[in-house]
């Protein structure tokens, strides 16, 4: 792997993914680090990927798996003191961190696949054949599972509501 060519990928797409772990991790030390960690990834793998695909898909898989994992394995879900919330949290009393916090418990439900199929289809707003082109997965697959997140989460959020 050539260092010029890890230069050129992170000036290239280096935004690109912060924004991407930012949108999902939600804090910007959290999206720096996961960022970090995506491109140091790429450096490993860089000799062993295909160039006329584009690195583009398998960076942008790695960040959106990454970033699931931080908020599947609860890195960022600790109790904290009300204190320590960013302002958007206290001001709208907690619920911004009660539903990342139900969202989180949600997406542990389900495997890496699944999870970054919900994400790419209902966060960001890819198409079938878009989520199916990033993820090298079939367009039926998408849509398979992302009919039975859709019908799980769904039942899930009713059971949650129902208990509060």
């Amino acid at each position: 792997m050539e260092e010029q060519t890890l230069d050129e990928a992170y000036r290239r797409w280096g935004r690109l993914i912060f924004r991407r772990c930012f949108k999902l991790l939600g804090e910007t030390a959290a999206a720096e680090d996961a960022t970090q960690e995506v491109f140091v990834r790429l450096m490993r793998h860089m000799g062993r990927l295909e160039p006329e695909g584009g690195y583009l898909p398998w960076i942008y898989r790695v960040a959106t798996n990454h970033c699931l994992n931080v908020l599947r394995d609860g890195a960022r879900l600790e109790v904290r003191d009300p204190a320590t919330l960013p302002e958007t949290a206290v001001s709208d009393g907690g619920a911004a961190f009660a539903e990342r916090e139900l969202t989180a418990q949600l997406l542990r439900r389900f495997d890496e696949e699944t999870r970054a199929i919900a994400v790419l289809s209902l966060v960001d707003g890819m198409s079938r054949d878009e989520v199916a082109e990033v993820l090298q997965i079939s367009r039926k697959t998408v849509g398979r599972k992302l009919g039975k997140f859709i019908e799980r989460s769904q039942r899930f959020v009713a059971r949650a509501e129902g208990a509060a």
